[in-house]
């Protein structure tokens, strides 16, 4: 979240993209509903009404269901907008260049996950094999269910102001097993009642014994003085960065199936000869993608299938792959090889990127 202080870093690389970063606080515009549409006051309270600046507002494209919208003054600022959605937690809108400095981020924790998937399911392994229901216990059968899955992780906020649940905040009824198969019936994020059965033989060990300890809730633990404790979303990802050592997350899990599972699709297909044919071969792909993780295949793409992968496709850079990735590989191969994608393809846009602020300032 920008804030007051900003660190010299984030200044450092906003400058020679031609931006300048600034705080939430410094965001004055406010938008209000007007017809089908908005106006917008300035932080003088006069109405807008230079046609550039309302273009440029609008394109922000806010969603009309955030609340306390508040967008900036300088066209160049990094962040152009913040707004709290329906849970009341605070979305931003950024500059369409610093987008590219998040993107290029996003990269380097989808492929640090990608490079340390082996490390995690080896420690996965060393913590789901004891019997003690301790919080790092529950916290990597939680990380062992969403990389079986893909399913959301789930927020104490979500549950409470809209009764949909993901991993950490399933109950012990949504779940039921056959074997060594999983069932989950919950209804998730949107109101959606989402169902996945999967076989998970060490998962359903595990699972039976977090059912022994009382409660409804699936994700417990004891404490040292033994309180039974449910496990938050947060406790997981910090247990996720100290089995890792780098900063990702639960919902990088859900980016790296994504991506996988398209690259896996599109590696195995030679590149239409059209661009329209070649959207309609990436927009297959995502869909399937979209139907594991129960999102849209605009938002799967959006938010979890990483656009190196849709890029390398159409520059037909995944071929060089296809033989790998022929016969069923396992999730490990299939990691390795988007991380050598990701980083491939991050490192163009980085070197590109440079060259275009090499410009600007000799421009300037």
């Amino acid at each position: 979240m920008p804030g007051n202080g900003a660190p010299p870093s984030a200044i450092a690389m906003a400058k020679p993209l031609g931006l300048r970063y600034v705080s939430a606080d410094a965001l004055s515009i406010r938008r209000r509903r007007a017809g089908n549409g908005w106006s917008y006051i300035g932080p003088d309270g006069e109405h807008i009404t230079d046609p550039k600046i309302v273009r440029r507002l609008t394109r922000l494209a806010v969603p009309p269901a955030y609340r306390h919208v508040l967008y900036a003054t300088d066209p160049t600022a990094h962040l152009q907008a913040i707004g709290r959605d329906a849970a009341g937690r605070l979305q931003y809108r950024y500059h369409p260049r610093w987008e590219d400095v998040r993107e290029g981020r996003k990269a380097r924790r989808l492929a640090q996950l990608a490079e340390a998937l082996p490390q995690v399911r080896r420690s996965l392994g060393q913590y789901l094999a004891g019997s003690e229901l301790t919080r790092e216990f529950a916290c990597a059968a939680v990380i062992e269910l969403v990389s079986c899955s893909a399913i959301r992780a789930g927020t104490e906020d979500y549950k409470r102001l809209h009764g949909t649940r993901g991993a950490v905040t399933l109950l012990k009824s949504n779940v039921s097993m056959y074997g060594r198969d999983i069932t989950l019936r919950f209804r998730s994020k949107g109101g959606k009642t989402v169902t996945k059965e999967f076989a998970a033989p060490r998962l359903v060990k595990v699972i039976e014994l977090l059912r022994q300890l009382p409660g409804r809730r699936l994700f417990q633990h004891r404490t040292e003085s033994g309180t039974l404790r449910c496990v938050t979303a947060r406790e997981v990802n910090a247990f996720l960065r100290e089995i890792t050592g780098a900063k990702i997350s639960l919902k990088d899990f859900r980016t790296l199936m994504a991506s996988a599972s398209v690259l896996e699709a599109l590696a195995r297909i030679k590149p239409a000869p059209t661009a329209r044919a070649r959207r309609k071969q990436v927009l297959e792909a995502i869909s399937a993608a979209a139907e594991n993780l129960a999102n849209t295949p605009a938002i799967c793409r959006k938010s979890y299938v990483h656009e190196t992968v849709v890029t390398a496709f159409e520059k037909g850079i995944l071929q060089r792959f296809s033989r790998t990735l022929k016969n069923s590989p396992s999730p490990t191969q299939l990691a390795k090889v988007l991380a050598q994608i990701v980083a491939g393809q991050s490192v163009e846009r980085s070197r590109l990127r440079g060259s275009h602020a090499e410009r600007r300032q000799t421009a300037g």
